[in-house]
Parts: structure tokens; C-alpha cells; sequence
């Protein structure tokens, strides 16, 4: 099962643009989450995929593979997807965000082989346990997890300290965990999720994953050991180098 794992980069980003080519640590960001993808175990195929040329240039630089999509892509996704029809050995294709600079390679690694052994699961992504402080912010993603391992509903809101998650019906269910924006997908199920329109939900939420819940489709939830976190703003990043890296 060939894995083809794509980082989508953009350089136009509204709220930090260039952040790809942000430097952090002496290197730029892209440079870090690619570093951190290319020691992540059973990934046959890097690609990092833009429209920029800056970006481009700067990654054939450090050595990465690069494919050019359309600056018509109107998210990571479609950029993902517009890789993923240029291969059609790939059976798994991940999307991982160029802008999480301390990607977990061993959870990465741990989601591929979760997705070669259930045949049947068509998407899944990471999450892991977060401080509760940290949960009430609206830019920190929670997704509420059911005994089997399944998402339930991603949300930025926070629920009452008293309330239990629920499902979208209302019904209890297990952990609610911080969403980690790493997604894999089938191939064939990718390439059918980019062809759907966004959803109520996803509008409403910003939240593009709920575009398979609403219509069903279960998520694979893979709970990863260290918690990492994307880079949105550039007083996030002074943060993140004023600290430096996790050894």
C-alpha cells in the first residue's frame, strides 16, 4: 500500500503571509515539518505542494520533491487531491500542514499503520490529551472520541466544565482530545471528498473534516504521545523560538 504523504503550502496566508519560509530555529518552517515527515516511518512518496514559486525554489533547495498545483485550490485539500490524481499508485495519501513545525513522526507512522490494518476506515487523523487551561481558547480544535476510536464532532467551542461529550445527536461519549490537523485519506475516498461541496457544519465551524461527518463517513482518531501545535500568527512563532524546540 503506497503511502504518498503531501504538505500543501501556500505563501498568501491572510493572517501570517510567508509563513512557510517564516524562519524558526535557523531554518524556515516548511523546511522543519518536512525534516520531521521524511523520518516519519512507512512514507513512500514527500511531495510538498504550492503555487508559489518562492516556496518552490526554496524547498528544491533543502532537497525536497515539489509539485506546482493551481492557485485556483481552495484549500490544503484541493491542493492534496491535485497531487494525489498525478499518482494513482497511492493507495494512503496524507495531508500534512506546513505549518507545524514539531510534526510527530511516531504518531504520523502510527496512523499509516492504522490505516493499512482497517481496510475499512476511508479517513483518519490525529489528536492527543491537552491541559484543560488550554482547551478554551477558539483556536484550539477539539474532537469528542468514542470507545472504538471514531470522531464524534470536531468544534472550536468549549463545552461547560460539567458536560460530557457528546455526539451530534446529543448522546454521551468518551474523550474529548485537541485535534491535530494531520489527515489520511484513501486515494479514492480523497478524490470523492474534494468533489463535495463544504457542508452546514463546515461552514459554520471552519472546520473542513466536518464535511465527512455530516455525511456520514467515519474519522479513524490515532491519539499521539507528545502534543504539537500549528503556527497561525507571527506572535505564535516568537513564542515557539523564544522556547525552542522540544528535545
Amino acid at each position: 500500500m503506497h503511502v504518498l504523504a503531501v504538505i500543501p503550502a501556500r505563501f498568501a496566508a491572510q493572517r501570517f503571509p510567508g509563513k512557510p519560509l517564516a524562519m524558526l530555529w535557523g531554518k524556515p518552517m516548511l523546511r522543519h515539518v518536512w525534516e520531521r515527515a521524511r523520518a516519519a516511518s512507512c512514507i513512500d512518496t514527500l511531495v510538498i505542494a504550492t503555487d508559489d514559486e518562492r516556496i518552490a525554489s526554496a524547498a528544491r533547495g533543502w532537497g525536497a520533491t515539489v509539485e506546482m498545483t493551481s492557485p485556483a485550490c481552495a484549500s490544503g485539500t484541493d491542493r492534496v487531491a491535485e497531487v494525489a490524481r498525478r499518482h494513482p499508485d497511492a493507495a494512503i495519501v496524507l495531508n500534512l500542514q506546513g505549518d507545524e513545525p514539531e510534526l510527530d513522526g511516531e504518531a504520523v507512522g502510527r496512523l499509516i499503520a492504522v490505516m493499512r490494518a482497517e481496510p475499512g476506515a476511508a479517513m483518519g487523523t490525529l489528536a492527543h490529551d491537552e491541559a484543560p487551561e488550554r482547551m478554551t481558547s477558539g483556536d484550539v480544535v477539539k474532537v469528542g472520541v468514542d470507545s472504538t476510536g471514531f470522531a464524534t464532532y470536531f468544534t472550536r467551542a468549549m463545552p461547560a466544565a460539567d458536560a460530557p461529550p457528546t455526539d451530534l445527536e446529543g448522546r454521551r461519549q468518551g474523550a474529548m482530545l485537541r485535534h491535530v490537523g494531520v489527515y489520511a485519506f484513501t486515494r479514492e475516498f480523497l478524490l470523492t471528498f474534494a468533489s463535495w461541496p463544504p457542508g452546514t457544519m463546515e461552514q459554520a465551524e471552519r472546520l473542513e473534516q466536518l464535511r465527512a461527518v455530516e455525511r456520514g463517513v467515519p474519522i479513524r482518531v490515532v491519539t499521539g504521545v507528545r502534543p504539537f501545535a500549528g503556527i497561525d500568527t507571527p506572535e505564535q512563532l516568537a513564542v515557539l523560538e523564544a522556547r525552542g524546540p522540544r528535545r
